[in-house]
């Protein structure tokens, strides 16, 4: 009996923790049809200051409810900031509260909304790419960033007549990610990866692996955020931005010189080694390869090119894990040596 009630206990902890809904706005995967209207030219040059500017954003419901709301906007982020990589920088959105009340954007106050980066075609499909990765992350913990794709129209309030409209995506902000899991923003220092939730760290590494993305740090907090719950737990981390992963491959990513590897499409394991052999972690993932696979399906918009490339990406790191022979290469003899973790590990 006592172990049934503690069984109940934590399915009933469990289910708290995945039955908190998002915030409106990330209760849908439909495609978000918007329309911001900025003085277009005085946002995107305003790269260093990083004025903020009075912006309108407006959309339709599906009711036919028309909205509209009064937004700063301005111009954020660190690489796709720089001209030389990117014509249209990616922003962020200032609400105010009072006036999203009855809106899909209620309760949203700062937003980082994903741009297209250069009008080429090609970059409507790159910004699709990565908008994949946070929807194939959900699949693997709820502790991960919502997201909201959308298709905008931007207006020049200086030139009304030239629109132009290209594909984006919001994110949740860190802080809404942490009051879903009941959990809170760790601003501490880790002294390294291990210091983090062993299973989370796991299942993180091997994420990164999948979609070959080299461009991130636990410890320095690059394309990274650190969640930690009650007393005694361990932190929990929320990987962001991929841009420079082999599944997205943008023209301007680069692979980190002192890793000599040849691009950003070549992986590389960056785990520490277990005494497993991450088999624990092997199995989640081939346990969940059609859910990851599904939201390829789900993303109607892509083009068929772009859909291929990323399932034949996908196909590789599955051969991967079936492959006993590769495992041991490319994975048990990869990885870094063994660590003794935070705790003891089996």
């Amino acid at each position: 009996m006592k172990r049934l009630y503690i069984f109940l206990l934590l399915f009933i902890s469990t289910c708290s923790l995945y039955s908190q809904k998002p915030k409106k706005l990330f209760r849908s995967d439909s495609v978000l049809e918007l329309t911001i209207t900025m003085p277009l030219k005085d946002v995107i040059n305003n790269r260093k200051e990083r004025q903020e500017y009075d912006s309108k954003l407006s959309y339709t419901a599906a009711d036919g409810t028309a909205f509209e709301h009064a937004i700063k906007v301005k111009v954020r982020g660190k690489t796709r900031a720089f001209k030389q990589i990117c014509t249209f920088p990616p922003l962020e959105l200032g609400f105010d509260k009072k006036d999203t009340e009855n809106s899909i954007f209620k309760g949203q106050k700062k937003m980082k909304l994903v741009a297209h980066c250069q009008n080429d075609r090609s970059f409507e499909e790159y910004v699709q790419r990565e908008y994949l990765i946070y929807k194939m992350y959900q699949h693997i913990t709820p502790i991960s960033f919502n997201v909201r794709l959308c298709r905008i129209t931007y207006v020049d309030e200086n030139k009304p007549k030239q629109q132009n409209i290209h594909y984006g995506f919001l994110i949740e902000s860190i802080k809404d990610v942490a009051k879903r899991n009941d959990l809170t923003v760790f601003k501490g220092k880790l002294r390294n990866q291990e210091t983090l939730n062993k299973d989370n760290l796991d299942k993180l590494i091997f994420f990164e692996y999948l979609i070959g993305n080299l461009d991130w740090s636990i410890t320095e907090r690059h394309n990274m955020k650190v969640l930690i719950g009650d007393k005694g737990a361990l932190p929990v981390a929320v990987p962001y931005d991929f841009d420079y992963s082999g599944l997205v491959n943008t023209p301007y990513a680069l692979p980190p010189e002192e890793l000599n590897l040849p691009d950003v499409r070549t992986r590389l394991f960056r785990g520490f080694c277990r005494k497993d052999n991450y088999q624990e972690t092997i199995n989640f993932y081939k346990g969940i390869e059609n859910d990851l696979r599904s939201e390829l399906t789900n993303l109607s918009s892509l083009n068929g090119k772009s859909v291929n490339s990323v399932s034949k990406y996908m196909d590789g790191f599955f051969e991967i894990l079936n492959s006993d022979k590769d495992v041991d290469k490319k994975i048990v003899r990869a990885c870094k040596v063994d660590h003794k973790h935070a705790y003891e590990y089996n």
